[in-house]
């Protein structure tokens, strides 16, 4: 598509010069650009030097922003040709499409979890993707079978009056496994996961309010009988030595079970992303021309993508789209 470059910033993030436009797609550093773009509230998406930033992005991620300690201002401001797509992520998570033309994923879901949906669709002729999961061996189960696994792993434990704790990524994931244990109690969420939760619930989401909230794995000693614990993955290994102390059964929820394990817990390949095969249809349903993989498994994505037939690159430090189809 002629006129069309994009390039990789330093530290993360594109930046994406199309139509006259520089526009910042999820830069982690300062960068002149006429639209910077923030796709959702991960930390690895977000501005490191973010205060009083202006942004286009959804108020959803602009309060999660802010409850990380990153400052955004929604920009005020010609949008024209713009239009923000729910990718399904995370609260707010959204993908950038470009006059209609080009459009840009950030992070997204290959399919509805719980209160999340799936992916909006789009048609585009330049499609820019993430890869995360771009890999043929990451293949997700359905959704219905993770959640009837996970029943019975609650189910074994409350039968032999033993805590549970669900181990998941504070913002996003521990939101799902939230409302999927409403009906499991008692309930206890630590403070790092129950500070996003509460602005989901202020954005309507029915998440379950918990019990009890705790502060650090070293406040589960004190638990005694069946419970259901959300637990933030970052403390995952202290959380372990408090389990087994406490004879609490561990599940850990990531796409990565299907290649790491985490030692003494159960693993669900429960995901925030699209898994290999979602990433492939996505893909194809946008009818694009052309394709650009990045943020992950860039090249084993491009490669198949090829396979079925898309004509698809990653992401290089430098590149121009008019140069594509050489």
């Amino acid at each position: 598509m002629p006129g069309i470059r994009a390039r990789a910033l330093s530290g993360g993030g594109i930046l994406l010069e199309a139509n006259g436009r520089r526009i910042a797609l999820d830069p982690r550093a300062d960068v002149r650009a006429d639209t910077i773009f923030i796709s959702h509230a991960h930390m690895d998406h977000l501005p490191r030097a973010g205060a009083g930033a202006d942004v286009l992005a959804t108020e959803e991620t602009v309060r999660l922003a802010e409850a990380r300690g990153v400052r955004l201002r929604r920009a005020v401001g010609d949008g024209r040709g713009l239009e923000l797509v729910p990718t399904g992520h995370i609260l707010g998570a959204a993908g950038l499409l470009v006059d209609g033309q080009i459009f840009y994923t950030g992070d997204m879901s290959g399919r509805p979890r719980e209160f999340m949906p799936g992916p909006g669709r789009v048609e585009c002729g330049t499609l820019i993707t993430e890869s995360t999961y771009g890999r043929s061996e990451y293949r997700f189960p359905p959704h219905g079978q993770l959640m009837d696994d996970l029943g019975r792993f609650l189910a074994e434990r409350y039968n032999l009056g033993r805590p549970a704790i669900l181990i998941g990524y504070p913002l996003g994931k521990s939101q799902i496994l939230q409302h999927a244990v409403r009906g499991w109690r008692p309930l206890i969420a630590f403070e790092s996961v129950e500070v996003y939760s509460r602005i989901y619930r202020s954005f309507g989401v029915d998440l379950p309010e918990p019990d009890a909230v705790v502060g650090g794995p070293e406040d589960l000693l004190d638990i005694r009988g069946p419970a259901t614990v959300i637990a933030p993955s970052a403390q995952r290994e202290i959380i372990l030595r408090v389990a087994d102390r406490i004879g609490a059964g561990v599940a850990w929820f990531s796409g990565w079970v299907l290649r790491f394990r985490l030692g003494g817990a159960a693993g669900f390949a429960l995901s925030d992303h699209a898994d290999h095969a979602e990433l492939l249809e996505f893909a194809r349903s946008t009818g694009a021309d052309e394709v650009i993989t990045h943020h992950g498994f860039s090249e084993d994505l491009a490669r198949s993508l090829r396979g079925i037939g898309v004509n698809a690159r990653p992401l290089p430090d430098g590149m121009t789209l008019e140069d594509f189809g050489e």
